[in-house]
């Protein structure tokens, strides 16, 4: 059963933190492209470590416990993974239509022009809170300690998150009130997601497999094949590499430490 107050500060952790970030006048000077890079690089490692440390490990390990078929995970995992890229296939269309009518804010990094993130930016960010907000219920349904691991590793990672909004938020739009509000998305997405898990999990235990591996997928299309090769197109950076290897080793350190 999953407990219900917990999930609510959980909530207002994850929702509040873009809000904090916003507030803080210092950040609302523009942010630039190599702290962005290396927060991004940070937010892939957490990711990465997430699913290869914590999701997926549990979610084999559930699936055998409830009878599951041995290709449930996998498809899981697939189907998690294809649905992102055809979700941010159809957001790029979209944003390609966009540019048609409106003015770029150009960006450089590394002497290359950077178009702005805009729409498909902010989106691609809500769709994937809203997930990093699904997989906390799921969990904690396996275990106190695999579910403090995640809801930790999600927190952090919002931190680069909420960053990369707030940056977007003030590169798309000269109005710099009218920027902010592009956060907004950013705070409710996860909140989002947990009031989904949560259902999600009413369901039964034999869908939480299936939930965790979809969720891994997830978020290994947006770390190893969204966020590092953008940074590694963007910016050739041995921080850049270190910053990921490092947000890895804060979900290790996590696994580690965090009482079973």
């Amino acid at each position: 059963m999953v407990d219900l107050a917990a999930m609510g500060v959980w909530a207002l952790v994850t929702g509040g933190t873009p809000l904090v970030l916003v507030s803080v006048p210092i950040l609302r000077a523009r942010i630039s492209d190599r702290t962005i890079h290396l927060m991004l690089g940070l937010s892939a490692g957490i990711l990465l470590g997430l699913s290869f440390i914590d999701i997926l490990p549990e979610t084999f390990e559930a699936a055998s416990a409830v009878g599951l078929a041995a290709q449930a995970v996998p498809l899981g995992i697939a189907a998690g993974f294809f649905t992102l890229l055809i979700v941010e296939r159809q957001l790029i269309r979209r944003a390609h239509a966009e540019e048609r009518h409106l003015e770029g804010h150009i960006h450089f990094a590394d002497g290359h022009v950077i178009q702005p993130f805009g729409t498909l930016a902010v989106s691609a960010l809500a769709i994937h809170g809203l997930v990093d907000g699904f997989v906390i219920p799921l969990g904690f349904e396996l275990g106190g300690a695999v579910g403090t691991v995640i809801v930790l590793g999600v927190a952090l990672h919002q931190i680069p998150d909420s960053f990369a909004a707030l940056a977007v938020g003030l590169a798309t739009s000269t109005d710099r009130g009218k920027g902010l509000w592009y956060i907004l998305p950013t705070a409710i997405d996860t909140p989002l997601g947990i009031l989904l898990g949560v259902l999600f999990v009413g369901t039964g235990a034999a869908l939480i497999p299936v939930g965790l591996a979809f969720s891994g997928g997830t978020f290994l299309f947006v770390s190893a094949a969204d966020l590092i090769p953008e940074l590694q197109h963007r910016a050739r950076s041995l921080l850049v590499t270190l910053s990921i290897i490092l947000g890895f080793a804060i979900v290790l350190a996590l696994s580690v430490f965090v009482p079973a």
